[in-house]
């Protein structure tokens, strides 16, 4: 069973209850008088009610009997009404005839008036049951503070009728001021009470506080010292009594606390250390094999990029090495032609009709287009390889001086088959604004697999866009010079892909961090990309990004870097 606890020191929990207490009966006893006083004042007001009613309506059917209604003789049953209206609850009088019309009333404003026309036409109902009963009605209003008393009165018959006619005479009462009386009378009982039992209260609280508060909040303080860590704090009570034997006892659990405390932070603060190391470790480790696994499969690629580069360009090198020669000789071959025709104008029948069925006129034009076709698919291809062999030196571990437009142009030769027309989306449009920049000394196989990184990325957000608008990456780059007069380049590279999120653009460059489903990205590219400009470079990787819009990567190299 559990037991009920103060959760108040007993200096306040007493007095409190005590005053608790009596206010509760206070506010009972003063809730029971005042329903009391207000059934007294009603009770009475009923009985003056019916007395005043029952005495008004007698004088009345008295004068009127004997005035038989003519207007000179109802002077005397206005002073009855008027002597009935010096009654202090009385808020209104009115007699009214056998047709509910106000004859007079202490409103004047009401006389003559039919009662149905005027703002107490909601007692009609009462006014008609009264007088078919001939019995009086009262009825209260649902606040109990308005009584409204309906007294039929029986009027001398009209002339030529022997049926009496029948009147009413209507009485309003306002309970309001001496109902209020009774309320502060009982009020001003309860609040003299309660200030007793207040003063009583506060004499209470004074003996615990000179009693028992000083020590025991001794002992409050210290504990609530130990719960907040300073476990070196003690009470150290003197006396004999119980609270004294409670602080030594106290005491001592705090001692063994505070030696039991000092032992177990020790233990935490080498578990925490050696957690720590283990997860630094870790950490590194999965970057470690991720950063290896991505150096693995970009020499893998720069080793194939080469082998392929190197296979092409044998062939390629015989054919465009040939084709001059090819031309020359073909050029020979038609200039003797041509002499055979100027000096033999008239050949045999059957090497003129050869001629004509080879349209050697034709030929002879046509054959030069097709060098110059030839020509320039073999220099194409020789770009290609020029490209593939630049990008393959992916593992090349020393700085040299580069131009970042050749890089750049090499990476997208390399992606260029990611960027041509897909059944999902039109093809990728490669915006190049070029600045002049100066060559830049770096490490060109990292800086080669960073641009692949922000590519791929680029052209992965654009596959997955579905905009109306047309994919476009946009590569801007520029020389700036900052405030201490040093120079860098800055490439900026954007695509109109639908953006990020800021929860999403502030963890791009933390290692395995990825967006995209299992299996399709590590969440190491922009990490290692980052490493690569920021600590390999001592440059600077930023990214913007608006959602709906696109992204935004800034690659900022200064021109001579720490090697």
């Amino acid at each position: 069973m559990k037991r009920f606890a103060f959760s108040l020191p007993l200096r306040i929990t007493i007095p409190s209850l005590l005053l608790f207490l009596s206010s509760g009966l206070g506010f009972c006893s003063f809730i029971t008088e005042v329903n009391a006083t207000y059934k007294r004042q009603e009770n009475r007001v009923l009985e003056q009610a019916d007395f005043y009613s029952e005495k008004t309506v007698t004088l009345l059917e008295f004068v009127l009997r004997r005035a038989n209604m003519d207007s000179k003789s109802l002077d005397g049953a206005k002073l009855v009404i008027g002597e009935m209206g010096e009654e202090p609850n009385l808020k209104l009088s009115a007699f009214l005839d056998e047709n509910n019309v106000v004859v007079f009333s202490n409103y004047y404003q009401l006389q003559q008036k039919p009662i149905i026309n005027t703002s107490f036409s909601y007692l009609y109902p009462q006014i008609q049951k009264a007088k078919q009963t001939k019995v009086r009605e009262k009825v209260w209003s649902d606040n109990q503070l308005i009584l409204k008393v309906i007294t039929p009165v029986i009027l001398p018959p009209k002339p030529n009728q022997l049926r009496p006619q029948v009147g009413t005479l209507l009485s309003i009462y306002d309970l309001t001021q001496i109902k209020k009386q009774a309320y502060r009378d009982a009020l001003n009982r309860s609040l003299q009470m309660n200030a007793v039992v207040l003063i009583i209260c506060l004499l209470v609280w004074l003996f615990f506080e000179l009693t028992l508060t000083k020590r025991v909040s001794r002992l409050v303080l210290v504990s609530q010292n130990l719960a907040q860590g300073n476990l070196s704090d003690r009470s150290r009570l003197e006396g004999s009594d119980e609270l004294a034997q409670i602080s030594a006892a106290f005491d001592q659990m705090a001692e063994k606390i505070e030696q039991d405390t000092y032992i177990l932070q020790e233990s935490q603060i080498e578990l925490q250390q050696k957690a720590t190391e283990l997860e630094k470790a870790l950490t590194q480790l999965k970057q470690t094999q991720a950063q290896l696994l991505q150096s693995e499969k970009m020499s893998s690629l720069g080793q194939l990029v080469a082998g392929i580069a190197h296979e092409i360009n044998n062939p390629v090198s015989f054919i465009f090495g040939n084709i001059t020669y090819a031309k020359e000789y073909t050029d020979s071959l038609l200039n003797l032609i041509s002499l055979y025709q100027t000096y033999y104008s008239q050949p045999v029948t059957e090497i003129q009709t050869e001629i004509d069925d080879l349209d050697l006129e034709f030929l002879e034009s046509d054959l030069q287009k097709i060098f110059q076709s030839m020509r320039v698919g073999s220099q194409r291809i020789a770009d290609i390889v020029l490209s593939l062999r630049s990008f393959s030196r992916l593992d090349e571990a020393d700085i040299k001086t580069v131009d970042l437009h050749e890089n750049l142009d090499n990476t997208l030769m390399i992606l260029k088959h990611r960027l041509k027309a897909q059944a999902s989306r039109p093809e990728i449009k490669v915006i190049k604004n070029y600045g002049k920049i100066p060559l830049i000394h770096c490490y060109v196989g990292q800086l080669n697999q960073v641009f692949m990184n922000i590519f791929m990325n680029a052209i992965d957000a654009l596959e997955t866009a579905q905009k109306n608008s047309p994919p476009q990456i946009s590569i801007h780059t520029d020389i700036l010079t900052d405030s201490e007069q040093k120079q860098w380049v800055k490439i900026e590279i954007s695509d109109n892909g639908l953006g990020m999120i800021e929860t999403v653009r502030s963890r791009i460059f933390e290692p395995f961090f990825t967006t995209k489903p299992v299996g399709q990205g590590t969440g190491m590219g922009l990490a290692i990309s980052y490493q690569i400009i920021v600590e390999k470079h001592q440059g600077q990787l930023l990214c913007t990004s608006t959602p709906g819009e696109g992204s935004t990567f800034v690659i900022s190299l200064p021109v001579i870097s720490h090697q």
